[in-house]
């Protein structure tokens, strides 16, 4: 497909889900975030007071590293992080200024990052890494908790405390409030807006997904899972302890068949959430060595198929797993001694065979942006993995 085509799914969808979220958190009483602290893009943060000093004054997430030490590091492993990635700026090298900045609204929030970026492509250099400034830090502290050079941060542990801290401590303290404890703090980028829907349902639906969920009955909020303890992580559908500890696998061997079925036990929205992500249920028949059959090969799906149609999205098919929801493979022995069964995981497999392939036939060989788009592929087919391979038997052919 061509890089102009992904303008829709990459840049306005994001835009205009800075509208929804920009209402969920409304003024309230003094400890609410403004209605526009969501509203992307994100404004200046301006000068910081001239008296502090230059470790305060900065937007650098290592700044902030040097007395959140455990926020940082944890950060540092995360998606969040990684956000300013090969797949994202070989886009970005393909794209207009304006779709650059609608791309960057979520995976580089600050206007300062995409300042950097400006300026390393007025360089010819926004290919490189170390060029790129603080837009090479993706989605960091400042993004979440920094807006006019204020700190904000959740409720005080211990305490539960909200409300403004002390003005002397270092960069003047920070407003505590329980908006950042709330799903809606996550929606400018996790929700996307119902005027632009798929067969009825926005590409990315999450938080609403989860409002339906047995976890938001519970108050189970996405921070609940995917910042246990504050833990700065984000782990989702990349990280396969995440993925093995939200769905159930169940096995089984009667007569006629192995069966293999995956429920959606633990997550908490729709298994994936989103369109790029592919699962699989996996089998394939053994003989009397153990060796697999050829042509006995089964899968299942689950995930959501969307293509684009002379520039509209198209939905072919959707097969996720919804909270309590079960798909089952069912592979029939017919003479079989064994069946190999696992759950097979392609996180990025959209970007991977749609996205990037279209742009690598696109791009001009060689060219850095076709240089970081190879790379992205080659981590997307890496980031493959496997869980719960198992090998079901035959049950025995009952005595006379």
């Amino acid at each position: 497909m061509r890089p102009r085509k992904r303008r829709a799914w990459l840049g306005g969808l994001l835009v205009a889900a800075a509208s929804v979220v920009s209402g969920a958190l409304a003024l309230g009483e003094e400890s609410r975030l403004s209605a526009d602290y969501w509203r992307l893009p994100l404004p200046v943060q301006g000068e910081a007071p001239a008296h502090w000093p230059e470790i305060e004054r900065t937007l650098a997430p290592e700044a902030c590293g040097a007395c959140h030490a455990d926020q940082f590091a944890d950060w540092r492993t995360s998606l969040h992080a990684k956000a300013f990635s090969p797949g994202l700026v070989g886009q970005l090298l393909a794209y207009s200024a304006e779709e650059a900045g609608e791309c960057m609204n979520c995976h580089a929030p600050l206007a300062e990052q995409k300042s950097a970026f400006a300026a390393a492509l007025g360089k010819g250099a926004g290919h490189r890494a170390e060029d790129q400034g603080l837009a090479a830090s993706g989605n960091s502290c400042a993004g979440c908790h920094l807006r006019g050079h204020s700190r904000f941060g959740p409720p005080q542990r211990g305490t539960g405390a909200v409300g403004p801290g002390d003005a002397s401590a270092p960069h003047g303290g920070a407003m505590r409030t329980a908006d950042f404890e709330r799903a809606e703090f996550c929606a400018a980028c996790h929700q996307f807006p119902p005027d632009q829907a798929v067969n009825g349902k926005p590409l990315q639906n999450t938080v609403e997904e989860w409002r339906a969920s047995p976890q938001a009955a519970r108050g189970e909020t996405c921070q609940s899972c995917h910042m246990p303890g504050r833990r700065h992580l984000w782990r989702g559908i990349h990280d396969p302890g995440m993925v093995a500890a939200g769905v159930t696998p169940r096995f089984s061997a009667d007569r006629d068949a192995a069966r293999f079925s995956v429920v959606n036990s633990g997550v908490g929205h729709a298994f994936p959430t989103y369109v790029t992500p592919k699962v699989l249920l996996r089998g394939v028949m053994l003989d009397e060595a153990d060796r697999p059959i050829s042509g006995s090969q089964a899968e299942v799906v689950i995930g959501r198929r969307v293509e684009q149609v002379d520039g509209n999205w198209v939905e072919r098919s959707d097969t996720r797993l919804l909270p309590g929801a079960s798909i089952e493979l069912v592979l029939p022995w017919k003479g079989a001694q064994g069946a190999r069964l696992w759950l097979e995981v392609a996180p990025d497999d959209f970007y991977d065979h749609e996205v990037y392939d279209g742009l690598l036939a696109a791009l001009p060989k060689g060219s850095p942006a076709a240089q970081l788009i190879a790379e992205a592929d080659r981590r997307a087919r890496q980031g493959r993995f496997r869980l719960f391979e198992t090998v079901l038997r035959p049950p025995p052919e009952p005595k006379n």
